[in-house]
């Protein structure tokens, strides 16, 4: 099992359980707070930029849902799946990252540059010019 496959069951079980422990008041926010605090954990090597990649993830697409008991979609998993292969530099499987998520990624990473490892680094910024987002 890779690390996106492992992060996904371990998402699955966060809602798994929320639903277990609160059916009738799921909360879509709590579960999304949960998986990003999980994404943290993760990745606490590059701890900073998980938390910025995993705040955008949060504020464009799971705050503005209309549908928050619903949250989060398949659509945004797979939106925080492909920021964990990003971050594990398997570019197969980042297919849901839109062109805005490139660029906004991109950004994210250039802040957080000087606290992180020099290899990962040019590892991202060369993924980041090869899909057009530097």
């Amino acid at each position: 099992m890779d690390n996106v496959q492992k992060f996904l069951a371990d998402v699955a079980r966060i809602k798994k359980h929320e639903y277990a422990e609160h059916s009738s008041s799921y909360s879509g926010e709590r579960v999304c707070a949960d998986i990003k605090s999980l994404f943290v954990k993760n990745n606490a090597h590059v701890r900073s930029l998980a938390e910025s990649y995993t705040d955008y993830w949060m504020s464009e697409y799971i705050l503005p849902s209309a549908e928050m008991q619903n949250e989060p979609t398949q659509e945004h998993l797979d939106k925080i799946a492909a920021m964990q292969s990003l971050i594990d530099n398997d570019v197969e499987m980042t297919d849901a990252l839109s062109e805005k998520d490139w660029s906004e990624l991109c950004e994210l990473t250039g802040y957080e540059a000087e606290d992180m490892d020099v290899d990962l680094l040019n590892d991202l910024m060369s993924i980041f010019l090869d899909k057009g987002a530097v």
